[in-house]
């Protein structure tokens, strides 16, 4: 008598990899559209979530690996693909940790100013550093909560020199530089400045 026996293999079971794969490979595109978006809309919540390109980056490196480990066959190709991710994810936080205050001026917020008449606005000044020189940026914020929007208004750098920024009234600001003042007038439903004054 003669028995059949079924050798195939069970298929592994690669859904949980895949999906990891899939989720790492678009955390990037995410990010690329998000701040897209939050450059067109100037939206503070959306500025924030997507302003920094690096953990995006640093979870696709992760969940790539972690994917291509748990989804591909045993054997060189694999472990290679899944060293290739665990050096990306190390050198991101390398350069994020050692190398991030010599890559972005490192943006502190040193002064406030509401502006008069009761409008839901501010000013704010931002001090920086391109490596040694400092920097200062002037931003407008519009709104609060999450329609809240952020509009940059004017940077300095060493050579100009920012002096004052001053209200003139709810829809306009007084800035001054080592240049001399420019008056900006604001747009007033949305805050967004008429002009921008860029004195690096």
């Amino acid at each position: 008598m003669t028995m059949l026996t079924n050798t195939r293999r069970t298929p592994r079971r690669t859904t949980p990899g895949k999906a990891l794969i899939a989720v790492g490979l678009l955390a990037p595109v995410v990010q690329a559209l998000g701040s897209l978006v939050a450059e067109s809309t100037r939206l503070v919540v959306l500025l924030t979530v997507f302003g920094a390109p690096w953990p995006y980056w640093f979870a696709a490196a992760v969940l790539c690996g972690v994917g291509v480990r748990s989804a591909g066959r045993r054997g060189w190709a694999r472990e290679g693909l899944v060293a290739v991710c665990a050096a990306a994810a190390v050198l991101l936080v390398f350069v994020r940790v050692v190398l991030g205050d010599f890559l972005s001026p490192g943006w502190e917020e040193s002064e406030r100013w509401a502006a008069p008449g009761g409008a839901e606005r501010y000013v704010t000044v931002e001090t920086g550093a391109a490596l040694i020189d400092p920097l200062w940026r002037v931003t407008v914020v519009s709104g609060s909560g999450l329609t809240a929007r952020s509009h940059p208004v004017a940077t300095f750098g060493e050579r100009s020199g920012f002096v004052a920024v001053a209200w003139d009234g709810p829809d306009a600001l007084l800035v001054t530089g080592g240049d001399g003042t420019t008056r900006i007038r604001l747009n007033p439903s949305t805050g967004a400045p008429g002009r921008t004054v860029d004195a690096g």
